[in-house]
């Protein structure tokens, strides 16, 4: 691993980067072009009520539960400024940016994050205008409503949250890795951001929300993207989910990382190959974004963002193939760890993917089926249930 003065997407900008608005992310257009959530919730009801292997109520019931931390802060604390503040009447005084980031980390740790890491904030990753889908779960603002972070804020803190390795071998089948990874998400920004409004100082958690995610955390030096245009991370590969916090409490800053991730993807194309919905690209880097779910300004690996929801549909519910299918995906092991040297240095990429794939890794697993349940089948609720 190597450390940089500068991000290694420097040399991708081939233009001004323009703020991506949140309207146009594959998730916010589903919600109001089509309403494809509708569509999802529907084929998953139906898969319920039919009681398919991997698809009844009781698979239901453990995604639905996993995010029920995520579902009730992001309506009341993510994506906001104002938060509960006990201390009303005291500031640390001219904190020490290295102590404080050091204190700062071992508490987002502590709160549950796996990795953090600290970044001076680039307003050109601040979305410019809120999106139906971040607005349908927050309730913070009104689709089309315009972001601006104040200038005071600039810092982010990023964290990192694996998600379960073998939960994410079940995908496409329904897995409740991605669900916990939003709750575990939302309560260590929470908790983070409290921490910081009690020293004194102001502090914004988000998960999703406000701005693109994995271009802070490059600057957070705590991966690359991938062809599969998210984040690929040194311990957990591609198997992480990503939350924020924006601050004007100084902090020391991380330096961006090359893991080789760029040299990797170029030759394995493993996540375009598997991918059930034909959203990644097979080909070099871009510069002409494929529409407007592709930033701009950049030239990059696109991603069809239509064509992963439309697989979300057909799945009735979401999908991590791709994750699922990485050669960097692996359990942090000393063997894995071994190979992972290799793979830094772009040291025979084909012939670790081709023996990744011959192993075995990356092949789909079937979770529990709960073959105990003798009658996994549903009864409808009558409306005065089912609105309680």
């Amino acid at each position: 691993m190597r450390y940089l003065k500068e991000p290694y997407y420097r040399k991708d900008i081939i233009g001004p980067l323009k703020r991506f608005d949140d309207r146009n992310t594959g998730f916010s257009r589903g919600v109001h072009e089509e309403n494809k959530y509708q569509s999802i919730f529907e084929k998953s009801v139906q898969n319920v009520e039919k009681a398919i292997p991997g698809r009844t109520i009781l698979h239901h019931a453990i995604n639905a539960s996993s995010k029920t931390v995520d579902s009730v802060l992001r309506k009341t604390v993510l994506g906001r400024e104002e938060g509960l503040v006990r201390n009303r009447t005291f500031r640390l005084k001219n904190p020490d940016p290295p102590s404080v980031t050091r204190i700062i980390k071992e508490t987002a740790r502590w709160f549950g994050a796996d990795r953090v890491g600290v970044a001076e904030l680039n307003p050109a990753w601040i979305y410019s205008h809120w999106g139906d889908h971040n607005v349908m779960y927050t309730n913070a603002a009104r689709p089309g409503d315009p972001i601006e972070i104040p200038s005071a804020y600039k810092w982010v803190i990023v964290m990192i949250h694996e998600m379960e390795y073998e939960l994410i071998r079940r995908s496409p089948q329904p897995e409740a890795s991605t669900a916990m990874g939003y709750s575990r998400m939302a309560w260590s920004a929470s908790l983070l951001a409290s921490f910081i409004r009690e020293l004194g100082y102001h502090a914004i958690p988000c998960g999703n929300e406000l701005g693109l995610s994995v271009p802070m955390a490059i600057d957070a030096g705590l991966g690359e993207s991938g062809r599969m245009g998210i984040l690929i991370t040194r311990e957990f590969g591609p198997r992480v989910r990503i939350s924020k916090v924006f601050t004007d409490l100084p902090l020391a800053t991380d330096s961006p990382v090359d893991i080789g991730v760029q040299k990797f993807c170029e030759a394995c194309k493993r996540c375009a190959k598997h991918c059930p919905g034909q959203a990644i690209s097979d080909g070099p880097k871009a510069e002409k974004p494929l529409d407007q779910s592709n930033l701009g300004g950049i030239r990059k690996w696109q991603v069809n963002a239509m064509n992963c929801l439309n697989w979300w549909v057909k799945n009735a519910t979401g999908c991590s193939v791709c994750i699922r299918v990485c050669p960097w995906n692996k359990p942090d092991t000393f063997l894995h760890r071994g190979v992972r040297v290799l793979a830094e240095k772009g040291i025979g990429v084909r012939l670790l993917t081709s023996m990744d794939e011959w192993v075995g890794y990356g092949r789909q697993v079937k979770g529990p089926d709960y073959s105990e349940w003798q009658d996994p089948t549903v009864e409808r609720l009558g409306s005065e249930a089912s609105n309680r």
